[in-house]
């Protein structure tokens, strides 16, 4: 039996991982919001660009990497390995290009409305990066994590872009933001790496060389551990340096010692969600 108009929808919706989305999304406000942006100014169609234009993009990207990942994910994922099975791939493919289409012109609009080009190369460049990252990038080692991880802090520098475009001063670098940006993409490329822990028989099997299939688990573990402890201690001086001490420490300073717990622990799958709710703890400075 077919299914319904609306549950081939919701499982498409499912690929573009709305929840990731938003939250992209929240994290662009927070960043206008903290570079003292006129929130209201997004009311306008083309303005609202800045704040939607990453969320498509990262929509986008989240579809295409389904799509080349279709063999991994029936391995390590089988209920969540829609693409093929409930979701018709050239719907994928044709979606993906849409939003992807959709990001690049709202881009031209908002290159066109600041009499610069920069919105329009980042669009482009990170569509790029996201389109190759797993038929040439994820099977390289460290590049396929070091590749997302600055679309990640890229989507920082485009805000930061973005604010300081409203009054013509574009070329303005804030060494604060840019430093935040910096750990950030840290911290995605520690979590990218635990995902790939988790996801190393699929990876090996599609002949996908990851860092976690290169190196040993010994290695892995003390690795993860030096690079968690190193960001611990950036974020922790960067913190101290720019936020006045507040409730705003507080899911930090919980998020940091549980993470590097289950990190010396090798409790991989506890690690990715603690990770993600510790990059979401550094959002919360910006409040």
């Amino acid at each position: 039996m077919e299914q319904s108009t609306l549950t081939s929808f919701l499982e498409w919706a499912k690929l573009t991982r709305p929840w990731n989305v938003l939250a992209m999304g929240l994290m662009v406000l927070l960043v206008l919001r903290w570079m003292d942006y006129p929130l209201e100014a997004l009311l306008h169609v083309g303005r609202a660009g800045w704040l939607v234009v990453p969320m498509l993009v990262g929509a986008a990207g989240n579809l295409i990497n389904d799509y080349f990942d279709v063999r991994e994910d029936r391995i390590n994922k089988p209920e969540r390995a829609l693409v093929g099975r409930t979701v018709k791939r050239r719907v994928v493919v044709v979606t993906h290009w849409g939003l992807t289409i959709a990001a690049i012109c709202w881009s031209g609009w908002l290159s066109s409305s600041i009499d610069a080009s920069w919105p329009l190369v980042m669009v482009a460049a990170f569509s790029l990066i996201l389109y190759f990252y797993s038929p040439v990038l994820k099977g390289r080692g460290a590049w396929g994590n070091v590749a997302i991880s600055l679309c990640v802090s890229g989507m920082v520098i485009w805000t930061g872009l973005a604010a300081t475009a409203s009054d013509g001063n574009w070329m303005k670098l804030d060494s604060a933001w840019v430093a935040f940006g910096l750990i950030l993409a840290g911290l995605n490329f520690l979590r990218e790496w635990v995902k790939d822990v988790q996801d190393v028989e699929g990876d090996r099997a599609s002949g996908h060389r990851t860092l976690a299939a290169i190196l040993t688990t010994k290695q892995t573990t003390w690795l993860q551990s030096l690079m968690l402890i190193l960001l611990l201690a950036l974020g922790t001086w960067w913190a101290f340096d720019t936020v006045p001490w507040g409730w705003n420490w507080g899911p930090w300073m919980v998020c940091a010692p549980v993470a590097f717990w289950q990190s010396t622990t090798k409790q991989h799958t506890p690690l990715s969600a603690w990770l993600k709710v510790l990059m979401g703890s550094w959002f919360v400075f910006l409040i």
